[in-house]
């Protein structure tokens, strides 16, 4: 009995955590008896939001006197009091409470009043309702708009209703540059010829826009309204002058000004007579994986825990450390699924979000990882217990379940311990391939045994230059349900590591 007390109590605890947010999202009728419309519903505004970008509002607050709410966006116009069309509000969601089931801790577990044991719980979970969430690529340009929401409760039979006009106010400004490409990066202007550098590609922004020169003033000059840099008349060197501008790009609707200047941005070379400029490759998202965060390049969604240790760091492939840039640190991570009982598990690692739209024009795009397999053995018909996937995912903002995801095995590229040898399409079969019977999956191959090897694995980014969200993701999970235990003594779920996980850009 004194179990079955603590077990509720921890339940109880659970739900009274998922509704937690009550007090920020509706209030409470301390008089159960007196039920009516909702009220008072309010949200903050969202102003100089980016046109036709992705949006998403405040959770909002309002009175249903204790009832769970349920929102619907049902109108709205733009500040002229025009109203918006479906392919406007096409764009537009809101979210609503949902039903969750999931697993109560061990010992929570307890006996229900038929002698069932009850390992998981349902709960209400309404931390999100009511947020507003706008598409990327929508068709919100510059102005202002104002939705309005129905929300509705329901009592027993009785459903309580009120609508809120334009309760949501949505201030969209221009989009800002925040991509300007010169191609190539690296340019030579050759003193006494007139000549000067390309247009530069605004590949993302609203292009209203003047160009400015921040630096090197005294020897550039640039083109206010194409951004074309050349050398001030009268120059002159006795030697190669490299230069790495600063340019300023001013919005003429906001008069917001991003700036742009670096060695991976744009690099002159002023000479007396030509010469040739190397092709450059920009490391743009390197990360160190260096704690679970997303400073360092990452996220950890535990899906299934099983009996596996958490993921850790440790050292970094010494296969990747032969092309790693100067200057760059990285760890790896890995983790441990051959632990006690050897439960079933399930994790998935996901790399933050990247922007492939920026290197649309004039380069060769690739993601690059190294991954390792260990102390995998096999079940009695020859599978693998466990295995590593890669997955992409376009519309990722930071939900792993409501995300679609594309397992992409098969596009990746590898080579197993070596930099040199001839890569092979898809990844390793995990274990020893040599030995542990059968190849039910008809995937094992000797000759790609990466056992204890550190693989580097490529995936062509190009096909996806139009994507602006594009997130990778790394899952391993186990093969069997419950635990291995009851299928084999003898094999083993094994240790998975990643490292060295990059993207880069090369001009081509």
């Amino acid at each position: 009995m004194k179990n079955q007390v603590f077990t509720l109590f921890g339940i109880t605890t659970i739900l009274l955590f998922l509704g937690s947010c009550t007090k920020d999202t509706f209030t409470e009728n301390s008089n159960d008896s007196l039920y009516k419309a909702p009220s008072e519903l309010s949200y903050s505004e969202i102003l100089n939001a980016r046109e036709f970008s992705f949006i998403k509002s405040g959770t909002p607050i309002v009175n249903t006197n204790n009832l769970i709410p349920t929102y619907e966006i049902v109108g709205g116009r733009n500040g002229t009091g025009e109203v918006l069309d479906a392919s406007y509000l096409q764009d537009v969601s809101i979210e609503n409470p949902i039903e969750i089931t999931a697993n109560l801790d061990p010992e929570n577990y307890y006996v229900n009043a038929a002698g069932d044991s009850v390992k998981t719980y349902t709960a209400t979970n309404y931390q999100t309702a009511g947020v507003i969430t706008i598409a990327n690529e929508n068709k919100f340009g510059i102005g202002d708009y104002y939705f309005d929401v129905k929300v509705s409760t329901q009592h027993k039979e009785d459903t309580y209703s009120s609508t809120f006009n334009n309760v949501f106010h949505l201030n969209v400004g221009p989009q800002l540059v925040t991509n300007l490409l010169f191609s190539p990066i690296a340019q030579n202007l050759v003193v006494g010829t007139g000549n000067t550098s390309s247009t530069p590609y605004l590949i993302t922004g609203n292009t209203a826009v003047t160009f400015d020169l921040l630096s090197d003033t005294d020897k550039l000059s640039i083109d206010k309204q194409t951004g074309v840099i050349s050398l001030l008349d009268g120059y002159s060197t006795a030697e190669n002058d490299t230069l790495y501008p600063t340019v300023q790009v001013t919005s003429t609707i906001s008069q917001e000004t991003t700036t742009f200047q670096g060695d991976s941005f744009l690099m002159l070379v002023a000479s007396n007579s030509p010469i040739d400029l190397p092709k450059k490759t920009n490391y743009f998202f390197y990360p160190t994986l260096e704690a679970e965060n997303k400073t360092f390049g990452y996220a950890i969604d535990m899906v299934e825990q099983g009996s596996t240790t958490a993921w850790v760091q440790a050292n970094p492939s010494p296969l990747a450390a032969q092309e790693r840039p100067e200057g760059i640190e990285s760890k790896s991570i890995w983790i441990n699924v051959t632990v006690g009982d050897r439960l079933a598990h399930e994790s998935d690692v996901i790399i933050n979000t990247q922007d492939l739209t920026q290197f649309s024009l004039g380069f060769d795009l690739s993601a690059v990882f190294h991954i390792k397999n260990q102390y995998v053995e096999y079940m009695p018909d020859g599978r693998t217990p466990t295995e590593l996937e890669v997955y992409y995912s376009a519309d990722y903002t930071g939900n792993n379940t409501t995300a679609t995801w594309t397992k992409i095995n098969n596009q990746v590229t590898s080579q197993i311990n070596s930099l040199t040898t001839t890569p092979f399409v898809g990844l390793p079969y995990p274990g020893d391939q040599k030995i542990g019977g059968g190849d039910p999956d008809g995937q094992k191959d000797a000759t790609k045994n990466a056992d204890n090897k550190w693989t580097r694995c490529e995936l062509d980014l190009n096909p996806y230059k139009d994507i602006q969200n594009f997130t990778l993701k790394f899952k391993v999970k186990s093969n069997y349900t419950g635990s291995l235990n009851d299928i084999s003594t003898a094999a083993r779920p094994g240790r998975y590591y990643i490292s060295d996980v990059h993207f880069k850009a090369s001009e081509e």
